[in-house]
């Protein structure tokens, strides 16, 4: 850590040593790079490996005996979670290693191997079920400002959102099919997303702070899904996981929180599925969300009654750069390419009805 007059704190980037400049520089454009390397693998990946799929199915007429009782609905969502399991990983694991071999060859190898990094050792917080359900209200929260946009959107400039397929609103009706999607839904991304995010990402931008590496790392998480219409909800959740993984110093509360948010989804996908739940589905759902609210709201104020300490703890080798400096770097070409893929990619999600009908 640099020792640095209290006079001098407006402009740490001039008494800044040259080296420490040089590995933030190279630091930022990393994980930017990085996730631009995930973006278009998410994006390739899953025509790829369909187009394999296909092949070995249609084409060869592999599997055709393991599965030609089953609806062809079942037997085509069947492979699409294997497709979207072999996708996570793949990209996921590709980027892993990009940004590590990067970070030894051009930053430093103890930037990857720091003593004070988020680590695999499972430790959870006394207060694990308030982080649970906060982490839960404050997502649900975001989903309900996700609704808010579209309804604005839609009310005022006639920008609507494009209502789901009949394949995307499918829930599997096999056991065996259930449980894959249970994996590709719930299992799958938490390992792999957090694995990423708050695992190898945050490490490496700690030691510049802990507030801009939750930043950086929760806008990008953000924009990973690959959609502005997911930004809001992702970033929130991405910021929360980022501070818990912070806090805890281990990585599985946030796979564990990032597991139970999408396990939620998963539940209500299943009984939006039962004709019996179809018409009173969104009040229940309303409910969920208002005992969540209540029950966080109490226990938040018994945390504060009884002063309990939340705050984050500055990094051992925190390095002085000005918020000026980490901004700029921040947008770099490639976190703005990065940017401008996802929101042009984002506008396939939208109808310009009202719009269209001017012309």
């Amino acid at each position: 850590m640099h020792n640095i007059n209290e006079n001098n704190k407006n402009n740490r980037w001039n008494y800044t040593i040259k080296s420490e400049k040089i590995k933030f520089i190279s630091t930022i454009h990393i994980i930017s790079l990085a996730v631009v390397l995930q973006f278009l693998l998410f994006r390739e990946l899953p025509e790829i490996i369909y187009g394999f799929f296909g092949f070995l199915i249609y084409d060869l007429g592999f599997f055709a005996d393991l599965f030609y009782f089953l609806p062809i609905d079942e037997v085509n969502y069947f492979f699409y979670n294997i497709m979207s399991i072999i996708t996570t990983l793949t990209a996921c694991c590709i980027t892993c290693v990009f940004i590590v071999l990067c970070i030894r060859k051009f930053v430093s190898k103890p930037d990857i191997y720091i003593n004070y990094k988020i680590t695999y050792k499972f430790k959870l917080p006394k207060n694990t079920l308030f982080l649970l359900i906060t982490g839960l209200c404050i997502i649900e929260f975001s989903t309900f400002l996700y609704i808010f946009l579209n309804f604005f959107l839609d009310k005022f400039f006639g920008v609507a959102p494009i209502p789901p397929s009949e394949f995307q609103l499918y829930f599997p009706q096999t056991g065996f099919g259930i449980f894959l999607y249970f994996i590709s839904l719930v299992i799958i991304p938490a390992f792999a997303e957090e694995f990423v995010c708050r695992y190898i990402m945050l490490n490496a931008l700690r030691k510049y702070g802990n507030i801009f590496a939750m930043i950086v790392t929760s806008v990008f998480f953000g924009f990973m899904h690959a959609r502005v219409s997911a930004f809001i909800y992702a970033t929130a959740m991405g910021f929360f996981l980022a501070y818990i993984a912070i806090k805890t110093k281990s990585v599985w509360f946030p796979v564990i929180m990032h597991a139970v948010v999408n396990s939620v989804s998963f539940i209500f996908q299943y009984l939006y599925s039962l004709p019996s739940f179809e018409d009173s589905g969104e009040i229940i759902y309303f409910i969920f969300l208002s005992v969540i609210a209540v029950i966080c709201f109490i226990y938040l104020l018994i945390l504060i009654i009884n002063k309990k300490e939340l705050k984050l703890k500055k990094p051992e080798n925190y390095i002085y750069i000005t918020n000026r400096q980490k901004l700029i770097f921040f947008f770099n070409i490639a976190s703005i390419i990065f940017f401008i893929l996802v929101i042009l990619g984002s506008i396939e999600d939208y109808s310009f009805k009202d719009i269209l009908k001017i012309y």
